[in-house]
């Protein structure tokens, strides 16, 4: 009973800042502006984390971590969304949805959370 009240507050403080970030990036796309948007890319064999800059043109793929931006074709066309298969849940958070995009340079995968899923696509769409 002890562990739940002290990890109760840190929980709550957690939720509170991502969907605080998920209201600014709301915002921000309301106005007009560019917001980055946690995605995770897929390159070759590996899902790598990164963020989706919406609101610029191209679009551009940063990773949080080493490496260079990925400028997204411009004749990009979203083909799908769905599920993460089991093999892909062990690395990706199971209630993410993947999607499923082509290109002339050939087929790209974003994992995105359910949250910012409409943003994504609206972005992808738009071009």
């Amino acid at each position: 009973m002890t562990e739940l009240l002290f990890f109760l507050p840190f929980v709550l403080l957690v939720g509170w800042l991502v969907r605080g970030g998920q209201r600014r990036r709301a915002a921000a796309l309301a106005d007009g502006g560019t917001a980055a948007v946690p995605v995770l890319f897929r390159q070759g064999s590996r899902w790598r984390q990164g963020r989706l800059v919406i609101g610029a043109q191209p679009l551009v793929w940063r990773p949080f971590a080493r490496g260079g931006e990925v400028v997204l074709p411009a004749e990009l066309r979203v083909v799908g969304t769905r599920r993460p298969t089991v093999r892909e849940a062990v690395r990706l958070n199971p209630l993410a949805r993947i999607v499923a995009c082509e290109s002339a340079a050939g087929p790209v995968l974003l994992a995105v959370m359910p949250e910012e899923l409409e943003p994504v696509l609206g972005a992808l769409e738009r071009g």
